[in-house]
């Protein structure tokens, strides 16, 4: 008998460098896949256990990360990093 664990995707926050990001995951990566963060960072995958990140670093945001997420779903970006442009609503309309 298996013992079945679900993983919600949308809920994936992959850690670099004790900096947390998002990412489109359209399946679980394995071990060693490399994974594109929504930055554009690219990184290969490594598992751990939960109650491993805080002995590892308490992981901050990833700025760019979080203003592509919140602009792919028409959210306002707060936090807009440094030379970002905002998308103009003129041209989501086009």
């Amino acid at each position: 008998m298996a013992a079945l664990i679900y993983i919600y995707l949308e809920h994936v926050r992959p850690v670099v460098n004790g900096v947390w990001h998002r990412a489109r995951l359209t399946s679980v990566p394995a071990p060693g896949e490399h994974i594109t963060m929504l930055c554009g960072l690219k990184a290969a995958a490594a598992f751990a256990p939960h109650d491993q990140r805080r002995a590892r670093c308490i992981p901050t945001q990833c700025l760019p990360c979080d203003a592509v997420y919140r602009e792919q779903l028409g959210w306002s970006v707060p936090n807009r990093p440094a030379g970002r442009p905002a998308k103009s609503k003129r041209r989501q309309q086009r």
